[in-house]
């Protein structure tokens, strides 16, 4: 909502016109505004360093990039992992417009240790240049594949020969203008964009020192000199026993106009300054003060003037100025830093000490600064505090940290820091008030989901007026139909469904006879190609990396092979052999080195027309009353419940059996093996034993892991009653944190130890209620020691919060 101050500094006689004129340019910048309003992605992560094996939880914010608001332009969330030469490790799709933008996965051992990042964009973010993509570093350890890319800690040098630094001007307002004091704020990096520390001189023309100067250790600083028209200045960067480097300052805009921020004892006053050239006593600018996509301010005025911020008006954060002439054209801009009204967030629990296993409810409300209730999408942590002090010390190296995209940016800087940072910026908004082509328009009739193609008849020609019916099993339940036209296609508009969901296509005539045909599928579903901006990318340098990396094997539960030296060790022993064959699948989705594999050319042989047939080939396997077991099962009550964990494409199948046919197996494996087409898949994969703990709980029966060739699977073979299976790509459906319900007293009083240690609890799909409250739940574990909770959220009106609290566990 616009809350508006109005400043007239004109005669009483032009104030009619002058308001019209101020209302119909106000009217038509907040238009464009929203109209060219993009996205901005931020993404958070539930640690830094990960061992493979270990989940990573993640949880992605998408906003409106004026208003910070939570956005939903776009319909879909692309998310994925890459290394250092930006190969994809691992994608998902997630549901931007429904706000489901939390997710996890598992880091697989055959991956080697060094820097990852997860990246996450839309295709509106995406139009960015500065901010593309939200991106977040992870470090992963894996002891059997050491990091070839290790960073050691380089300090920026000014000591060598050339020209070493580049340095950036950023005038206040955007211009030089003469005969008055300004401000120029500068930016000095080395070549490759990293920050640099400088200092030095500004000298003009007469060799005459101006003024002194000095960056800090993210290469930003600010002065502020009587600039004269006619001379020319510049910036002397001094360099220990060597000659200083120069750079020649901007000069002057004859035809420019400057809006400066003026501060007159302690009253922030925007100045308005307008060169020679264009200057004239009765020349009429305007003056609008944005907060996010709303109007808090307007002030017309002639010459030049100056106007009171009325800071009172702002809801805080950064408030944009900008300036036009009577043509509509913009002259000057000029962000400020106004200290916001905070949000009052409350976390409590409802004890102060825990003991193990017990569980923890956690209330949390917020309200905005007049106790008003806010709703607001937020994500839940608890971490060891011990631990977390290991990472939370790191600092990566390579992009500036008031650069980076995390989520709150802003909270953790100054006043001073703020002010550099909005001084150094370009261009806020870029609204051309005179070029209308640039209009955002929302991705709501995005195809990515679509599921279309076109029908052949057996000569391969297109055939119009068939009946093509699409319905789905117990997961997607759907039934609905198109009929094709002239070119053969047809098309069903879906806009969500989850992950690997299994779809059935059948083709008739329009008498409802069985059509026999062929059917080739689009390919709707393309992630972007992009690279990952170098300044976005961080790393960790060799010494964080040996630091985390001890401190990972103290915290380790697990057997770890460590290589050493002395006499109680065995000696080395070199293995030779032949370079093994391509195995005929994609080895980097293996979760295992340990596991064992049912290759493709298995299926041929000995599946025939069925996956439950090939699973028993692997030793340990068994049907037990009817049902799957590994080694014979855990338990004398054998049933579903005692059956392996299936896990299709990454995604975990439901034991559902309502679909089953009589007289056919009670397993709810081999019934959902069966439903697979085995000439659609890759592998498969079975954890058994300790291997398949890396699945926590769920895991104990031991694991089936079936891995499919392509993002969309349409069975051509061994079609029964003209029915096709297809399986397509949707969107991530994430894994609920493992942990185990002590509520069950057999569970509580168990022996097997709960070694959670660095994460003990995630949520990232947290969601107040209308009252602005919510409630969290975990139990704890086994280890006596500290937690702290960390709320972290936006609310409907695109404020932005993080909370913590710190509770016992004695």
């Amino acid at each position: 909502m616009a809350c508006i101050a109005l400043f007239l500094f004109i005669p009483a006689g032009a104030q009619h016109n002058a308001l019209q004129q101020l209302d119909s340019l106000a009217g038509q910048y907040i238009r464009s505004l929203r109209e060219h309003s993009g996205e901005k992605v931020f993404l958070q992560t539930s640690k830094l360093v990960y061992r493979v094996g270990e989940r990573v939880h993640f949880k992605a914010f998408v906003t409106h990039s004026v208003s910070g608001k939570p956005s939903r332009l776009s319909n879909v969330l692309y998310v994925d992992l890459v290394d250092e030469r930006d190969s994809i490790h691992d994608r998902f799709l997630l549901n931007a417009a429904d706000f489901a933008t939390d997710g996890s996965f598992v880091l697989p051992d055959t991956i080697g240790s060094g820097h990852y990042w997860l990246r996450a964009y839309t295709k509106l973010s995406l139009k960015d240049a500065e901010q593309p993509m939200a991106v977040q570093m992870l470090y992963v350890i894996n002891s059997l594949l050491p990091d070839r890319y290790v960073t050691s800690v380089q300090k920026t040098s000014l000591t060598g020969s050339g020209d070493s630094v580049r340095v950036q001007f950023f005038p206040e307002g955007g211009t030089m203008v003469g005969g008055a004091n300004t401000l120029l704020a500068i930016k000095t990096t080395d070549l490759t964009g990293n920050p640099v520390s400088a200092k030095g001189l500004l000298k003009d023309d007469r060799d005459s020192v101006v003024v002194s100067w000095q960056t800090d250790n993210r290469g930003l600083g600010k002065f502020r000199f009587f600039c004269w028209t006619w001379r020319r200045y510049q910036l002397h960067l001094q360099r220990p026993g060597l000659p200083d480097l120069r750079y020649t300052v901007p000069s002057v805009n004859l035809f420019g106009a400057q809006l400066a921020v003026i501060d007159h004892n302690g009253i922030r006053k925007l100045r308005v300054l307008l060169e020679d050239s264009i200057f004239r006593k009765d020349k009429v600018t305007y003056v609008l003060g944005i907060s996010g996509d709303s109007l808090c301010f307007s002030g017309v005025g002639k010459g030049s003037y100056e106007l009171v911020i009325p800071e009172y008006r702002f809801p805080g954060n950064v408030a944009h100025f900008v300036l036009f002439d009577e043509k509509k054209h913009l002259l000057s801009e000029r962000s400020v830093y106004i200290k916001p009204d905070a949000n009052q967030v409350q976390l409590t629990a409802d004890k102060i000490r825990y003991s193990a296993r017990e569980k923890v409810t956690v209330s949390f409300k917020i309200s905005d600064s007049d106790n008003r209730p806010q709703v607001a999408s937020f994500l839940v942590s608890v971490n060891d505090s011990s631990q977390s002090q290991t990472y939370t010390a790191l600092k990566p190296k390579g992009m500036d940290d008031i650069m980076r995209s995390i989520f709150l940016p802003g909270e953790e800087l100054t006043p001073e820091e703020w002010e550099l940072k909005l001084l150094t910026e370009k261009n806020r908004y870029q609204v051309d008030l005179h070029d209308p082509s640039k209009k955002i328009i929302a991705n709501k009739e995005d195809s990515s989901l679509f599921i279309s193609g076109t029908v052949w008849d057996t000569r391969n020609r297109p055939v119009a007026q068939k009946i093509v019916t699409l319905f789905g099993d117990m997961k997607a339940k759907v039934f609905t139909s198109d009929t094709t036209d002239a070119e053969g296609r047809f098309c069903f508009p879906f806009t969500a469904y989850d992950d690997r969901t299994r779809f059935n296509l059948q083709v008739t005539d329009l008498s409802g006879r069985l059509f026999p045909s062929k059917m080739i599928m689009d390919t709707n579903l393309v992630f972007p190609v992009v690279l990952t901006p170098e300044k976005l990318k961080q790393r960790l340098v060799k010494e964080e990396i040996e630091t985390v990396r001890k401190a990972m094997i103290l915290q380790s539960r697990s057997d770890t092979l460590i290589q050493n030296r002395g006499k109680e060790w065995l000696t080395d022993v070199t293995v030779t052999g032949l370079v093994k064959k391509d195995p005929g699948y994609d080895v980097k989705k293996r979760q295992s080195l340990f596991s064992k594999i049912i290759p493709p050319e298995v299926f041929a042989k000995l599946g025939g027309n069925s996956l439950g047939n090939v699973i028993f080939r692997v030793p340990g396997i068994h049907l037990r009353n009817g049902y799957v077991t590994v080694t014979g099962g855990n338990s004398f009550a054998i049933g579903a419940a005692t059956e392996p964990l299936l896990i299709i494409d990454g995604v975990p199948i439901p034991s559902d059996t309502s679909d089953k046919l009589p007289g056919s197996e009670p397993s709810p494996v081999l019934l959902a093996l069966n439903r697979i087409d085995p000439s659609s898949v890759e592998f498969m994969e079975v954890l058994i034993g300790p291997e398949a703990a890396i699945y926590g709980v769920r895991g104990g029966n031991g694991v089936i892991i079936v891995n499919t060739r392509t993002r969309m699977v349409l069975s051509e073979n061994n079609l029964a009653n003209g029915v096709r299976n297809l399986m397509v790509k949707g969107f991530h459906v994430p894994e609920p944190f493992e942990q185990r319900d002590y509520s069950l007293k057999e569970i509580r009083n168990s022996r097997i130890p709960d070694t959670r240690s660095s994460l003990i609890f995630w949520q990232g799909d947290g969601l107040t209620d209308a009252d602005g409250k919510a409630t969290i739940s975990f139990y704890t574990a086994d280890i006596a020691t500290s937690y702290t909770v960390t709320v972290t959220g936006i609310t409907a009106m695109g404020a932005r919060f993080r909370k913590q609290l710190t509770i016992a566990r004695k």
